[in-house]
């Protein structure tokens, strides 16, 4: 679990949308969702606003909801003072007092054997598999981890998406940066939905990078190459969420997961479960991301046996 914890009426903003409120005046509601509020600032910048406890370095968390006004394309007033924020149209208001900042936490000590670390993959891979069926890149989980020859007959898309990913594998097993990249590049804004596929799995990929294999520094000098990419060639959430993935930020469910793989004394209980519930295929997407960083990686940590 997430090391802060709040009352159920404290209203709660993540690190990074705090920043991002901090130094804008306007902003325009991008979309509206039955789980919350998209608001577009500037430069593709997304916060989320709902009234749901699920923690994320972009999301706005106000229990007592936003006004079901709130249309696309309405423009929303932004006053931030301290720790008190106003959200404002000329015909509605949303004051906040006491606002809480949350930011991802900080990693726990590395601490597991291969053979633990690959057996809890192996079942988050298993319960994602089995929950999301056939949806995003939920199909490959398993036949990444069997390293076997697998074939999609009935879907070209997640046929050509299997060769990408498979290249992307072996350039992070050569430690060629211009292969990832390249690789990486044909990969984002390819799926369905806010967030693609393809853009989930690199987020997790470089969000898994840059949070437990930092010491990995010839992977680093592709990111930037990598978020213009973001910035041209997908939509504004998921160049949103790259960015804070390159941050070592992300949604608490994530980082659980993520943390839970690394460290033998986490409890691995209700992780991918937890995991399964971000977006339609995304947690099934962004694990896969973080399967390639683990097995690419994991040699660099010291004493790992």
């Amino acid at each position: 679990m997430s090391e802060l914890t709040y009352s159920s009426n404290t209203s709660v903003v993540g690190t990074v949308a705090f920043d991002w409120l901090m130094q804008s005046n306007e902003a325009v509601v991008w979309g509206v969702t039955s789980g919350g509020i998209f608001l577009h600032l500037e430069d593709q910048k997304i916060i989320f606003l709902s009234k749901y406890n699920h923690f994320g370095p972009v999301n706005l968390i106000h229990q007592a909801g936003f006004p079901q006004s709130w249309k696309s394309e309405d423009i929303i007033q932004i006053l931030v003072q301290d720790h008190h924020l106003t959200l404002s149209t000329p015909n509605s208001k949303v004051e906040i007092d006491n606002l809480q900042i949350w930011s991802t936490p900080a990693i726990p000590n590395f601490q597991i054997t291969i053979a633990e670390q690959d057996q809890r993959i192996l079942q988050a891979a298993s319960q994602l598999s089995l929950l999301k069926d056939d949806q995003g890149f939920a199909p490959l989980l398993i036949p990444f981890l069997k390293r076997e020859v697998f074939t999609f007959p009935d879907s070209p898309w997640l046929q050509k998406s299997w060769k990408k990913i498979q290249d992307i594998r072996q350039a992070l097993s050569e430690q060629d940066a211009e292969k990832v990249l390249k690789s990486a590049a044909t990969l984002v804004g390819s799926g369905k939905g806010l967030t693609p596929s393809g853009d989930d799995l690199l987020t997790g990929l470089f969000f898994m990078t840059n949070r437990w294999f930092k010491e990995v520094e010839w992977i680093q000098s592709i990111q930037p190459a990598l978020l213009d990419q973001f910035q041209q060639n997908t939509t504004a959430v998921s160049s949103t969420l790259f960015t804070c993935g390159l941050q070592g930020e992300a949604d608490a469910r994530i980082q659980e997961i993520s943390d839970v793989l690394m460290n033998n004394e986490i409890p691995f209980h209700h992780q991918a479960i937890e995991l399964s519930h971000w977006g339609n295929s995304s947690g099934a997407d962004i694990f896969l991301g973080i399967q390639l960083a683990i097995k690419a990686f994991r040699n660099t940590k010291k004493d790992f046996t």
